[in-house]
């Protein structure tokens, strides 16, 4: 078994072509690190890797180049590709830009995806590959620090693949109709950066519980990801929502990390200091108002059109009503400044100088019928130096608070000090594929602590509690655990 790797990247369209297509920043940075990838953790060999960027990437050099590298790739192979430019769709067929394609002349000028990938993929008869697109939209011009995304590409071409051959995993940048941003500090997409940490293990969220960065895993910490690195680090008016076109009972690894007894638990650390407090909220699809029997079909399985009908059943009926309300009400308490305020109502954010709020839908994990409605507040200055009581704000209250762990955690030791708690009559324990959760007794208002590789969570009873009361309520928590956490600390 060989592995086959293909990067195309396009930052700078050819300047002979009028009008010009817009530029993609950092396209080639991006290529550069996805490539360091392929090397070094993928262990694909220089002469078994594509490598076209900007004026190597014509039409021409594309189709020689995958007509010639297909031509070496057998059944037992795998095979990787990523792309970074502009794409569109036409005639129900993706296509991707190349370095030379004229504007005035786009399906000319451009590849078809079934054309150079899929169709080439099928008769080669490869059973496993994994294919990366970070497309953008010709027509979307770029502007403060963002790429805009591809507004019209599809992924049924994509679906069809998985649905016939489920060894092949598709993962894009965003939906359709969005935008792909960029971070000037890291000088990098930021969904292209949110995969390479991955792909390198940076992340533990994006590691599964076999110690290996899978299709399904991947998938997962990308989505959630990428909107919460935009949320904590930009201000901006807009939303990105990666996305996998996967068959999510057919895992298949990416990556398998060895683990290191010598290094279990070294460095790990729980961010105190960085809290969110959420609530979710479960609805069948068929109870939004928006839900048509005649155009919509309760979902069945897992899918990506399930998780974005439910954004935007609930974008329509929560979204906006929520965000308006909850602006009005913060800006004549906190005398909120426009130009600190960031409000979204579609997307569902309220971004302001003393808190970040966001609110997400999708289908549910366990429920395929539901749809789960997360609520987020990440307070921006501490709870004591806020300027009112917070819970005037925000009346419906949180029922959950989280805290991200950064590290490796010794699972055996955490599991024997929990076990010691239950010994000692502190609440009892239990362990479901090393998710670990902890219900304490004698603490008003604690439901159960959750301790994952990534997260500590706290789950409230009631989500009537004020914030105050859950800062409260988890301090006396962490007490009765101190030891646990010390264990899992050392």
């Amino acid at each position: 078994m060989k592995k086959f790797g293909i990067i195309i990247a396009i930052e700078e369209y050819s300047t002979d072509v009028v009008p010009e297509l817009a530029k993609i920043e950092f396209a080639a940075n991006d290529a550069q690190s996805v490539k360091k990838v392929f090397n070094e953790q993928l262990y694909i060999e220089d002469e078994e890797i594509l490598y076209l960027v900007n004026e190597a990437a014509s039409k021409h050099s594309i189709e020689r180049g995958m007509k010639n590298i297909f031509s070496r790739i057998g059944s037992d192979d795998e095979c990787y590709f990523y792309y970074a430019g502009h794409g569109f769709n036409a005639d129900s067929k993706n296509r991707i830009t190349c370095w030379d394609t004229d504007n005035s002349s786009l399906e000319e000028t451009s590849l078809s995806i079934q054309d150079i990938l899929l169709t080439p993929l099928k008769e080669s008869q490869v059973k496993k590959s994994f294919i990366f697109i970070d497309s953008s939209a010709e027509e979307l011009k770029s502007k403060n620090k963002m790429k805009s995304a591809a507004s019209n590409l599809v992924e049924k071409e994509y679906s069809e693949l998985v649905r016939k051959s489920p060894g092949h995993s598709f993962f894009l940048s965003c939906y359709p109709g969005e935008k792909s941003f960029v971070s000037a500090q890291t000088k990098h997409g930021i969904w292209c950066l949110q995969l390479i940490n991955a792909m390198f293990g940076k992340d533990d969220a994006a590691i599964d519980k076999t110690n290996a960065v899978t299709n399904v895993s991947l998938g997962k910490f990308l989505s959630a990801k990428v909107p919460q690195y935009i949320t904590k680090t930009m201000f901006i008016n807009d939303r990105q929502s990666p996305y996998s076109v996967i068959d999510a009972a057919h895992v298949t690894p990416i990556i398998d990390f060895e683990s290191d007894d010598e290094d279990e638990n070294k460095n790990v650390e729980i961010q105190f200091n960085q809290y969110i407090l959420s609530r979710e909220q479960h609805i069948p699809f068929k109870n939004f108002e928006g839900f048509n029997k005649a155009r919509h079909k309760i979902p069945k399985d897992h899918n990506s059109y399930a998780s974005k009908m439910a954004t935007e059943l609930a974008s329509e009926e929560f979204f906006k009503v929520e965000i308006e309300n909850l602006f009005d009400k913060a800006r004549k308490t906190l005398r909120l400044k426009n130009s600190n305020t960031v409000k979204d109502p579609e997307g569902g954010s309220l971004h302001t100088e003393f808190f970040r709020y966001n609110i997400s839908a999708g289908q549910s994990e366990t429920d395929f019928s539901e749809v789960t409605i997360t609520r987020e507040l990440e307070l921006r200055v501490p709870l004591k130096n806020f300027p009112m009581p917070i819970d005037e704000i925000f009346t419906d209250g949180f029922d959950t608070i989280t805290f991200p762990i950064k590290g490796t955690l010794d699972v055996d030791a955490l599991e024997d000090a929990l076990y010691d708690l239950e010994d000692e009559n502190q609440g009892t324990f239990e362990n479901k594929d090393n998710a670990f959760s902890f219900f304490p007794k004698n603490i008003k208002g604690i439901a159960k602590v959750e301790i994952s590789k990534s997260t500590l969570k706290i789950r409230f009873a009631s989500s009537q509690t004020s914030v105050a009361d859950i800062l409260e309520f988890t301090q006396q928590t962490l007490e009765i655990m101190a030891a646990t956490l010390k264990n899992l600390l050392s």
